[in-house]
């Protein structure tokens, strides 16, 4: 790479907007713009040498690396253009034990996992794993959080040089979490990586994952949390999923949500819901793509609960009982009555209310990640015949007729989830409190309070 731009001259614009947008100092900048211009889906003569190296030079630093996916992911350029380059690479004589080895097993990774073929993406990460290249140690350590096996996730991310002491006071939220693929990783696993679990059966018991295998052959020192508590936590994977391989398409469905609604703090609510996201995950597909992908790394009991939840159907429901923590309310299309637990509004709902949500079933009763809105009477009939459709399209049109009658954000301000709660972490250390030292509950006790939303 040749270049002596000074970041201060005219022209250099857009490598200024790198260091802004990004992070990037002037030397990562220069860096960023060579490896961006690698991927050009109009270039039809192969990619040089200097192209090569530029690329390599790139990818060998993990803060330009994973700045270059984002701008390919902004540009519509994952697929065909990324793998035109990563087979350019792959064609380049490397140590395999250098920083640079390891950026080429990264993208070529991110371009397998991309195309849906997770064994031979994982075979690249483990045999680069030497390099000690942050993004590969990264993204294993995003493969074992996917097994829900939060301590070796964390031992990867140290080992990435990733700040894995997580203040446990602030609830996770990964809409707002800490910049960064690792930084977001560590907050994601915190809680449940603070806790061990307790044993999950007898010794000759079958493993309770679902796998069919005894517990001292599956799970016997390695156990997993309960279900109820990896529920959420099964959401923000599918959610990290989308924002590696769909970034974009949340902002498209709160856009087209509220493409008639002028006041901006609506329009600055929806965009901060769940509810586009929602949309995306089941709607839009991407949470199908997620099982089919990743979804052999899941445990057992997970990839089922998730598959039921792709089944499930957005409705409208009337409140029957609402109160701090759970709500009883009837499905007006199938008149089945359900409890939601945990994912409901702050203050309780008047009997009666009809309101719409996508509720999916966690152990003995449902959550609604994706929150509720209120709907009028006269609507009912409309959103029921919409959500029975299943197509983004319909459905997104459906719900944004709320939006457009709704006078004022104060009509539906506060009926968004704004919890999506990972664990029920004081209870279970309640329940761990027999096996664990006093002095070690206590400060764990400690640690957690204030995580989990007990109302």
């Amino acid at each position: 790479m040749t270049d002596d731009t000074d970041l201060g001259e005219p022209g250099s614009d857009k490598l200024h907007r790198a260091t802004i947008e990004f992070g990037l100092d002037a030397d990562q900048a220069l860096r960023f713009d060579a490896l961006v211009a690698v991927v050009d889906p109009s270039r039809e003569s192969p990619l040089d040498d200097d192209q090569i190296a530029d690329a390599i030079a790139g990818l060998t630093d993990a803060d330009v690396a994973s700045a270059a996916w984002t701008r390919w992911s902004d540009d519509e350029l994952l697929g065909g253009p990324i793998g035109q380059l990563v087979d350019a690479l792959a064609e380049h004589e490397q140590s395999s034990a250098d920083l640079g080895a390891g950026g080429v097993a990264w993208i070529t990774a991110r371009h397998l996992l991309h195309l849906g073929q997770l064994d031979p993406a994982i075979d690249a990460l483990e045999h680069s794993r030497a390099t000690g290249h942050p993004l590969v140690l990264c993204e294993l350590a995003a493969v074992a959080a996917d097994r829900s096996d939060p301590l070796a996730a964390r031992e990867l991310l140290a080992a990435a040089g990733v700040d894995v002491d997580i203040d446990l006071d602030t609830e996770f939220d990964p809409r707002t979490a800490a910049s960064g693929f690792g930084a977001e990783l560590a907050e994601e696993i915190a809680p449940f990586a603070a806790v061990r679990p307790r044993a999950m059966a007898g010794r000759n018991d079958r493993c309770p994952c679902g796998s069919g295998r005894k517990y001292k052959q599956c799970h016997l020192g390695n156990e997993l949390h309960p279900i109820e508590d990896r529920a959420g936590w099964l959401y923000v994977k599918a959610m990290r999923f989308m924002q590696i391989h769909e970034p974009n398409l949340a902002g498209v469905i709160a856009d087209d949500l509220v493409e008639h609604v002028v006041a901006d703090d609506m329009r600055s609510m929806v965009h901060e819901s769940y509810l586009p996201v929602d949309l995306s995950l089941f709607e839009g597909g991407v949470a199908q793509r997620f099982l089919d992908t990743r979804g052999p790394l899941l445990p057992a009991d997970e990839a089922t609960m998730l598959q039921q939840w792709i089944d499930a159907t957005r409705s409208v429901y009337e409140v029957v009982r609402s109160r701090p923590g759970t709500m009883d309310v009837v499905d007006i299309a199938t008149r089945a009555r359900m409890t939601v637990a945990d994912t409901v509004p702050d203050e309780p709902l008047e009997t009666g209310w009809k309101i719409i949500g996508r509720l999916v079933p966690v152990g003995d009763s449902f959550r609604a990640y994706g929150g509720f809105l209120p709907v009028n009477d006269d609507m009912v009939s409309t959103m029921i015949e919409g959500f029975a459709t299943r197509t983004l399209e319909t459905v997104v049109i459906t719900i944004g007729q709320i939006f457009d009658t709704a006078a004022t954000e104060d009509e539906i301000h506060g009926l968004f989830d704004q919890s999506l709660d990972t664990s029920k972490l004081r209870e279970l250390l309640e329940e761990l409190g027999e096996d664990l030292d006093p002095d070690d509950l206590a400060s764990l006790r400690a640690e957690v309070d204030g995580i989990v939303d007990t109302d």
